[in-house]
């Protein structure tokens, strides 16, 4: 594959877009937008917002050439330094067929947002071939009644800065969820947070792609599939996903053709309170993972969770899971792993749930 394309590093001073590729929750709650827009810029960036990002009407065949309006311009303006999406949804696979991919290859842009967004950092990875980062959306991280936690910031702009770095694990975690449409002015409840769990020891190498699991498995069989040779991946899955579908969804992950050819496997942190037991999910995870040769941990501080851990995507990283449980993640320590190659050796699982 060619190589992949960084844009510049993120950094007061620079223009961000907002956007909203697949959903209308920001036309229902202009507070929490206005409040994420004030915290951007109290961060030192400028702010605008696409002309459609608080469109009232719900994703569809009708919307797709505004919502692609919206992401050509912030391509196309060379005041723009990053593309925020303003939170996930459900439909940002309803433009990738036409997306101007010349356009974003000529202007690299940073495209900022998790979730259903997943689609659009597909596109870019495997198409566009430019970096993009699986992270905040400003809705839910900035939108917060005291703002950004500082370790989403601070995970965010080193994920756009280029060089490497090993990923610091937060020390606290965010679960008390709260209706924004009633109870949207008190901020939420912090509690101590354990590190990331080891399901297989090991190491592993390779190119990241980091996606939401219930969109990533929505493109099994079409043409923005992504390749899985050689790379580690991370997963995540919604607050709204169903314990059934988890299950499903992992097993269904695991009957792709190239899933044991994975370097590393890294499922996100599942939110509580949502009706999914956990050990139930990472059960099926060490199932599915038995036998192949790659590193899996688990509870990793990314996707549906606060606070939230930004991954650059097409970077590459060494994902090391030890015998006493300590798990490392360092971005841009090694070359690109070759997809034929890919150096895994000596594997072990840690834990075998029963």
């Amino acid at each position: 594959m060619p190589e992949i394309t960084f844009p510049p590093p993120l950094k007061s001073g620079d223009g961000i877009l907002v956007i909203s590729l697949s959903s209308n929750t920001a036309s229902r709650f202009s507070r929490r937008l206005t409040r994420g827009v004030r915290e951007l810029e109290r961060r030192g960036f400028r702010v605008r917002l696409g002309s459609h990002v608080a469109d009232h009407r719900s994703p569809g065949a009708e919307t797709i050439a505004t919502r692609l309006t919206d992401l050509h311009r912030g391509f196309a303006d060379p005041d723009v330094s990053a593309i925020m999406s303003v939170i996930g949804g459900w439909a940002s696979h309803q433009v990738l067929d036409s997306v101007d991919l010349d356009l974003v290859r000529a202007n690299p842009k940073w495209f900022i947002g998790y979730s259903d967004t997943s689609s659009l950092h597909l596109l870019l990875s495997e198409r566009a071939r430019l970096a993009s980062v699986y992270g905040p959306a400003l809705l839910p991280q900035f939108g917060e009644p005291r703002g950004v936690l500082p370790y989403s910031l601070d995970s965010l702009l080193q994920a756009t800065r280029g060089g490497a770095y090993e990923v610091s694990w937060p020390e606290i975690r965010v679960d008390e969820r709260r209706p924004w449409e009633t109870d949207d002015t008190v901020p939420r409840r912090a509690v101590p947070s354990p590190g990331p769990l080891v399901i297989k020891e090991g190491s592993a190498h390779g190119e990241v792609l980091g996606l939401n699991l219930e969109t990533l498995m929505s493109h099994a069989g079409t043409p923005h599939w992504p390749r899985l040779s050689g790379r580690i991946l991370l997963v995540e899955i919604s607050d709204s996903a169903l314990e059934w579908q988890a299950l499903r969804l992992v097993h269904q992950l695991s009957q792709q053709e190239e899933f044991g050819m994975l370097s590393g496997l890294a499922l996100g942190r599942i939110p509580r309170g949502i009706g999914i037991d956990p050990d139930t999910v990472l059960k099926r995870l060490s199932e599915v993972t038995h036998g192949t040769d790659m590193t899996v941990v688990a509870d990793l501080p990314f996707g549906h969770v606060d606070p939230i851990m930004s991954i650059p995507l097409g970077r590459t990283a060494v994902l090391t899971a030890e015998t006493n449980g300590h798990v490392s993640l360092r971005f841009g320590a090694v070359p690109d792993a070759s997809p034929s190659s890919p150096a895994r050796r000596g594997h072990r699982e840690r834990f075998t749930y029963s």
